[in-house]
């Protein structure tokens, strides 16, 4: 009866252990459908979060994550060596402190030197490899952008290595690749055709045209800047239930016209998002950085920040938008007496226009 009883046991555990991997796998292999299916629009960090670190920078896939950002955009090239870093030039020498090709230098070479940031200041961070970059990333389950302008992507290995990175980092389902060279994107397409593609579309003169070619894909989505689209064209892509993503979202006002036409993703280099209490996380970020030089301006715009998030909560829009006015005279006297970077300045004041448009 014992023997019986611990058959019946074997069998049962074996039988649910089937199911349950069946069912993980199911769901894994969904999990493309998932976020191409959503209608959430989600905000993402061209370069990763560059408003809080350097961009391209492990750190900056970090910050996307503690920004609140849904997807990251990176820039792949190929060292002397064989190895795959972040960098959005063919050089070094506008982002760290060294110089050269990247083709021309190794890996170790590239990590000899330090990141600077937007400004010309030398910071402690390194260029990161994609495994590095793509590790950060999945931490805070990010999407990914793979920008298909830089790096050999009519290399089989290439692609095959990128490929592998991304799977073995676990953000392969959860991203897509910008191709806008026709051959390229097709060949890409043979090699792994439930990779989500795209390209740069114009979506006011081409917009059937680019729906035609981009619906031959198993997996697509389109893309355009939001210069180039319209309520109409927006419209009509939907229509063909095509997601759209539009990048170049990077003021008010085009942050504006995006939100009328919900885009699934949103890119940008200057907009953070959730509103005002990611503001204050970033402010405390650049004054650890150094990129605030003075410890009262840190202070006051923090305090500013803090009423504005009470006045948020409360309700009282009005008291919000007056203490939001008063936030960006604070800045006009910040950059004019040089205290904030220009970068700064134009990041926290973008933001706050937005909330008063927002609050209005």
């Amino acid at each position: 009866m014992k023997r019986k009883f611990w058959m019946l046991s074997i069998v049962s555990i074996f039988v649910l252990s089937f199911a349950f991997n069946h069912v993980a796998h199911a769901e894994s292999a969904g999990k493309a459908d998932e976020w191409l299916g959503s209608d959430k629009t989600e905000i993402s960090a061209h370069r990763g979060a560059h408003v809080a670190v350097p961009e391209n920078t492990a750190e900056a896939m970090k910050w996307a994550g503690l920004l609140g950002y849904g997807f990251v955009e990176i820039d792949i090239q190929e060292t002397k060596d064989g190895q795959y870093v972040l960098m959005h030039d063919a050089n070094i020498d506008r982002t760290t402190t060294g110089s050269g090709n990247i083709k021309d230098l190794t890996l170790k070479e590239i990590k000899s030197y330090n990141v600077v940031d937007a400004d010309g200041n030398e910071t402690n961070y390194k260029v990161p490899t994609l495994g590095e970059a793509l590790e950060e990333a999945h931490k805070y389950n990010l999407g990914v952008n793979f920008d298909g302008s830089k790096g050999d992507w009519d290399s089989k290995q290439f692609v095959d290595d990128v490929m592998r990175i991304a799977e073995e980092n676990d953000v392969l389902d959860h991203s897509f690749f910008v191709l806008s060279n026709k051959n390229i994107r097709d060949q890409f397409n043979a090699w792994y055709p439930e990779a989500t593609v795209t390209f740069l579309g114009d979506a006011v003169k081409n917009v059937d045209e680019d729906m035609k070619e981009l619906k031959k894909y198993d997996s697509a989505i389109y893309t355009t800047s939001i210069h180039n689209i319209d309520k109409a064209a927006a419209e009509k892509i939907k229509e063909e239930n095509l997601k759209l993503h539009v990048y170049k979202v990077d003021s008010a006002e085009t942050y504006a016209k995006a939100m009328e036409i919900k885009p699934r993703l949103i890119e940008t280099d200057v907009i953070v998002p959730d509103g005002v209490e990611k503001l204050v996380v970033l402010v405390v970020q650049l004054n650890k950085e150094g990129v605030i030089k003075d410890a009262q301006a840190f202070r006051t715009l923090k305090m500013h920040l803090e009423a504005i998030k009470h006045f948020v909560k409360s309700g009282k829009d009005d008291k919000a938008v007056k203490h939001l006015k008063n936030f960006n005279k604070l800045l006009d006297h910040l950059i004019s007496n040089k205290i904030i970077s220009e970068t700064t300045y134009n990041t926290l004041h973008i933001n706050a226009d937005i909330l008063i448009n927002q609050k209005k």
